[in-house]
């Protein structure tokens, strides 16, 4: 009985691979898109960001956009340099506007404050959104305003580049992966996952779901779980960006400590996932269990349905990889894969674990 549970767990998660395999399919490049250089509030959240936050300011300020653009920077009460250096850009275009959250009164608390802060005193209707960690380039704003004419919440692309730890290598073939795999459930018009490190939606929309009012007290949720909430709204369109310009760049991360805990944070939303979109769930819970089949398999010596099981799943997860590198343009690393492979189930293990306590974690200093 525990064999033919073990087997169905797996067939769900291999289906779910198969699906976006399908949806790579569907994803193109928008090249031949228009912007009509609707006005944009950009908005940043920062806590304690002095060692980066110059970075993607310089890269805001050098935007190329004939449209109206406002950069709103919502400093959530940081202790160190912040304040100073965004005020400095302040004081030399106009565009930069400053905020710290101490001034700002609501029920919301850590991130989803600063983003409601700064969605206030936003006078746009379209809002984009990165961290201070990131880095876009100078076509970032124009390249996601070419896809506001197909929906009211986009969907953008996040990467990483690669330094020389196998952390990074490995954060850098995951999260290409991860990304794909969300746009291609976009793109099968069946939104499953986005990023706040990328992602832009309407004013209005923000409104008619009462904001952040209905998820003010769990950790995260400001991505995807909020995504979800804005689907149950009939008016809301969900949509993608996927020209190499609109990519932002994320933190790359050099040691397995930092990459595993921003993880965890992140699958935290995982867990009351089945309260916002049930299917999101259910791939969630098999993705965890089908990699903790293989310990408990090799625990319990089964190694002839360990190897079948391990074999199916390179196969699916293979072809996965090679389609979002030919998608992507980009190199197919083969032993970097087999890397990532085999570090990924105790990996995926770690993270499903540590998923259930990421409330618990600190996140700059809180």
């Amino acid at each position: 009985m525990l064999l033919y549970i073990t087997y169905f767990i797996f067939s769900i998660y291999i289906a779910t691979i198969i699906f976006f395999i399908i949806g790579i399919s569907k994803i193109n490049n928008q090249r031949n898109l228009i912007s009509k250089n609707n006005n944009i509030s950009v908005i940043v959240c920062v806590r304690n960001g002095d060692k980066s936050i110059e970075n993607i300011l310089n890269d805001l300020k050098n935007q190329i956009y004939d449209g109206s653009l406002e950069f709103i920077i919502i400093d959530d009460d940081s202790s160190d340099n912040t304040k100073n250096i965004i005020n400095s850009f302040v004081l030399n275009d106009n565009r930069f506007q400053y905020f710290n959250t101490k001034d700002y009164k609501s029920d919301l608390r850590h991130k989803k404050k600063a983003l409601d802060y700064g969605i206030s005193k936003s006078k746009y209707n379209w809002l984009l959104f990165t961290d201070v960690d990131c880095r876009v380039g100078k076509n970032w704003c124009l390249e996601i305003s070419k896809t506001f004419c197909k929906g009211n919440y986009i969907v953008g692309f996040s990467t990483v580049r690669k330094s020389n730890s196998l952390a990074s290598k490995f954060q850098y073939i995951d999260f290409h992966i991860l990304m794909v795999s969300a746009l291609s459930a976009v793109a099968l018009k069946t939104p499953l996952a986005c990023i706040g490190q990328n992602q832009a939606y309407n004013k209005n929309l923000f409104i008619k779901n009462r904001g952040f009012s209905k998820i003010k007290n769990i950790l995260q949720g400001d991505d995807s779980i909020f995504m979800h909430l804005c689907r149950r709204n009939k008016e809301c369109k969900v949509t993608y960006s996927f020209h190499k310009d609109s990519f932002v760049y994320a933190k790359t991360h050099s040691n397995w400590k930092d990459l595993i805990l921003q993880r965890i944070r992140w699958a935290g939303d995982a867990n009351i996932m089945w309260k916002y979109n049930k299917l999101l769930y259910l791939i969630s819970v098999s993705t965890f269990y089908s990699n903790l089949i293989f310990i408990i398999l090799l625990i319990t010596s089964n190694f002839k349905v360990l190897t079948s099981l391990l074999l199916i799943k390179y196969t699916f997860e293979y072809l996965l990889y090679i389609l979002s590198c030919k998608k992507l343009n980009d190199n197919i690393d083969n032993i970097l894969f087999q890397i990532w492979f085999i570090l990924q189930i105790p990996y995926i293990i770690i993270v499903g674990l540590g998923s259930f306590y990421a409330s618990n974690l600190k996140w700059k200093g809180r």
